[in-house]
Formats: C-alpha cells, structure tokens, sequence
C-alpha cells in the first residue's frame, strides 16, 4: 500500500505550541504498526501552505490525505464533513496577513465533502474514551484552505483518494483543553481506522463513496 500523507501546522497566533505539529512529530518518530506514513509540517502562510500540501501530495503520490490543525474553543477532535471555497479570518496568518471573503479557486464549487472514513474513526476514537465529534465546518482559516486545496487538486486530477481534515482541541491550560499525549493516541487511531478502511476497499464519506485511489 502507498504511504498515508499526513500534515500539520506550525503555532499561529502568538502560541508556543500547535497540537497538530505534535501530532505530525509523533507519527513521524513512533509512525503506526504496519502503516507506511509520510509527514509534512507547514507554515501557517496564506501564500504557501495549501500549495506546500498540494506539492506534498504530488511528490508522495499517497494513498490518503488527513490533514490536521487546531480549533481553539472546541473541546473534542472533530471530524470535518466540508470544506468551503472561502479564505475570511480575523486571524492574521504568520505573515501578519488577513484575508476576507476570498475565493480559494475561482473554479471550483461552492464546498468539498471530505473522503475520508469519519463514522469508522468516530466509532474508534468512542471506543478509545477519546472525545470526537463530527463538525459540518473546518472554519474559513488556513485549515479549511489547506482542507479545500487538497480536495481540489483531487477532484481536478481524477484521483479518488479518500482526503479530509481533522481539527484538534487545544492543549493544556486552555479550556476544552486534550493533553498532548492524548491528541497523539487520537492521532494514530485516526491514521490506523484510515489503513484498515483502504485495505478492506471500504466505502468513504460515511459510505458514500467507493474508494478509488
């Protein structure tokens, strides 16, 4: 099987530390029993990062994407279902840029729907006492931009890989906070559920697709 591509960001806004580079570190040091893994890191760049994932994907030729970030105020992983075709954040990028109500390709649709397996990584995360949600918005920050990227360059290609987002809680102190260790175990059952869906040529999209990759 093709490795299983997984990404993270650096810290934004002023915080020491990112849960989803965390993440990216552990799986690129301990990886996951009898799962080929690539790791990228990126920078939160509105300029760079969705191509950074794209060139990524390109160079690794993967058999499945899971791109992950942080969603400060939530309080659980969460499962992103859409990607919408909007950059508009308050939150300036590590360049000290904003973006407003921009189009993330001027030909694409509206929104993407993730491929990824998310009731089968739901029902593992459960049964690992790990908190999860399903969530119907990545938001319109760099984590839904690199979510939509990533898609788009899929459906534009022909390339039926299962490829979605993931947004984790904040670490400790913050409320709603997951302890790193944690967010890394959550980290590999998501990696693990993925490997076991594509070896079993399971449906994706909570069985809506056929996997194609």
């Amino acid at each position: 099987m093709r490795p299983i591509l997984v990404t993270g960001f650096t810290p934004f806004a002023g915080l020491a530390d990112n849960p989803s580079a965390i993440v990216v570190d552990d799986l690129a040091r301990a990886g996951v029993p009898g799962v080929a893994v690539e790791t990228r890191l990126v920078d939160v760049l509105w300029e760079r990062a969705g191509a950074e994932v794209v060139a990524a994907m390109e160079a690794v030729r993967p058999a499945a994407v899971v791109c992950f970030g942080l969603a400060r105020g939530r309080d659980a992983v969460n499962l992103e279902r859409f990607a919408v075709n909007v950059d508009d954040s308050p939150t300036a990028d590590n360049a000290g840029r904003h973006r407003r109500g921009t189009p993330i390709a001027a030909d694409g649709p509206d929104a993407y729907r993730t491929t990824l397996p998310i009731a089968a990584i739901e029902r593992a995360l459960a049964a690992a006492d790990l908190p999860v949600r399903a969530s119907n918005h990545a938001g319109a920050f760099l984590c839904n931009h690199v979510f939509y990227a990533v898609r788009h360059r899929l459906e534009r290609t022909g390339r039926g890989i299962p490829a979605g987002f993931v947004h984790l809680p904040p670490l400790p102190p913050e409320a709603g906070a997951l302890a790193a260790e944690a967010q890394c175990r959550a980290a590999r059952i998501i990696v693990a559920t993925l490997a076991a869906s594509l070896a079993t040529k399971e449906g994706t999209a909570d069985g809506v697709d056929r996997l194609a990759g």
